[in-house]
């Protein structure tokens, strides 16, 4: 064997590219089917009675369900309530997501002359987390006072009815699934595409297009 022979790309991918490429991949398919999910929901207009939903949901007995039912319902509300912004969110949504997916495949392949590329989309989705969230602090503000007003319905002895009728606790919740599922991953993902690991990672590969002797 040669040993002057250069190491295999696969052998130099960073673990945390693979790691956060994966994540980022989970976050484009949600967001890409959220914002379809949303825009379609949208264009039918047909917003859901969230008192009517909580009222059937606490016949059936269940606080979980009840919990998920109601957010549900609260949510898309407060989304039909405020169409003029959370329709084009969503619309940009599915673009970016869609992106998102195909970029995360890109760098987890190591596609030559992409990583600029990556780099881009990743930015771009982090930009537009962060005026996402801007922008819906009124559509947030709407569904956590739906789910206040709808977890009233349910007994004071039901453990769950404090936590929903609690709306810091939801504000609380919000800022971090915004701060840690998006901001945090995105930003590692960005920073995980300069580090010079990766680097010589989408180089390696590059060579190997060249010379065919060498497997991806």
């Amino acid at each position: 064997m040669d040993s002057n022979r250069p190491p295999r790309p696969r052998s130099l991918r960073p673990w945390y590219l693979v790691a956060t490429m994966l994540l980022t991949w989970i976050i484009g398919v949600r967001g890409f089917m959220a914002g379809c999910g949303t825009a379609t929901y949208l264009r039918g207009g047909m917003a859901p009675d969230v008192m009517v939903v909580a009222e059937q949901a606490r016949d059936q007995g269940d606080p979980f369900q009840f919990t998920f039912l109601v957010l549900e319902a609260a949510q898309a509300r407060a989304m039909s309530l405020h169409q003029d912004v959370s329709f084009p969110l969503s619309v940009g949504k599915v673009i970016l997501g869609g992106l998102l997916v195909i970029a995360s495949g890109l760098a987890l392949g190591g596609r030559p002359g992409t990583r600029g590329f990556v780099l881009q989309v990743l930015l771009a989705n982090l930009a537009f987390a962060a005026v996402e969230y801007a922008l819906t602090r009124d559509i947030r503000g709407a569904w956590i006072d739906l789910v206040a007003q709808a977890g009233a319905l349910l007994p004071p002895e039901v453990p769950e009815r404090e936590s929903l009728t609690n709306p810091s606790l939801w504000w609380t919740a919000e800022r971090v699934r915004f701060v840690l599922f998006e901001l945090a991953i995105l930003g590692a993902a960005a920073l995980a595409m300069t580090r010079e690991r990766t680097k010589l990672y989408f180089q390696a590969v590059a060579r190997t297009t060249v010379d065919p002797g060498d497997e991806p």
